[in-house]
């Protein structure tokens, strides 16, 4: 058998960020979603007194925790892509693409950075009765 070269040191230090502290914490976000729903049901049908807040927090703990996975989704470049005439072009007219595919992503970050921008600054006063916390 031959032994696989450890991989770089970058590599090994994007694969933490960009991989495992991303699952680790989506897992923890699950988990706690999961523990949250077992002790409300526990708490509804045995005691009669559900946890209010209970429901509203899995909603935005199930948000955090797909938003929290995208990181590593698109570190392994696992978006679909339609690649089928991608791959028919030559190295130039790739970079030309990708080029444009970056600068169109940054413009989209732009438009929607500004734009939660001003939403967050509509609803900065907003509170959410049932969570009990600012939304």
């Amino acid at each position: 058998m031959t032994e696989q070269p450890a991989p770089p040191r970058r590599q090994r230090i994007e694969e933490f960020i960009f991989l495992k502290i991303p699952y680790a914490v989506s897992g923890t976000l699950f988990l706690a979603a999961a523990l949250l729903n077992v002790v409300n049901i526990v708490a509804r049908y045995f005691f009669g007194r559900p946890i209010f807040w209970a429901e509203e927090a899995l909603v935005f703990i199930m948000i955090w925790a797909v938003f929290v996975v995208v990181i590593s989704i698109t570190y392994r470049g696992g978006h679909l892509s339609m690649d089928l005439v991608y791959n028919s072009f030559g190295p130039k007219m790739k970079i030309a693409i990708n080029t444009a595919i970056t600068v169109t992503f940054l413009g989209c970050i732009a438009f929607t950075s500004l734009q939660s921008w001003r939403v967050l600054l509509l609803h900065s006063h907003n509170h959410s009765v049932t969570a009990g916390t600012d939304i």
